[in-house]
């Protein structure tokens, strides 16, 4: 039963997921154009959208791990990936201090294409 609940979660928490980056890659880009979206809510946002990554692959292992259904490399690789994805962008975020917004609008995007990805496979 409890693989069942974690089945359910996963799959409507990749929604969660999927939106979050997606409205954060929107609102980056918007603020990247637009001085009155830099708000110090954009940034805690983003922190939210991007720890909704890491909430989604760990409540994945452990649905994995709970139950004898196999997601596919493919699927792991691309939960992973977010994941690489989400400490790339805050490497690079010194870096960019000029750009900041168009680089997480960037990653937001692309955070948001792998959960499509992901979705997609299962």
């Amino acid at each position: 039963m409890f693989a069942a609940t974690l089945a359910g979660f996963h799959d409507w928490f990749s929604w969660v997921v999927l939106f979050a980056n997606a409205g954060a890659g929107v609102w980056s880009l918007a603020a990247h154009y637009q001085q009155r979206f830099r708000r110090w809510a954009l940034w805690a946002f983003i922190v939210l959208a991007q720890t909704s990554v890491f909430a989604q692959v760990i409540v994945g292992v452990v649905y994995e791990n709970r139950s004898s259904l196999d997601p596919g490399d493919l699927h792991r690789l691309y939960g992973f990936a977010a994941i690489a994805g989400v400490a790339i962008l805050y490497a690079y975020r010194s870096h960019l201090v000029d750009r900041r917004e168009l680089l997480y609008a960037g990653g937001s995007f692309f955070l948001a294409g792998l959960a499509i990805r992901a979705m997609i496979l299962t």
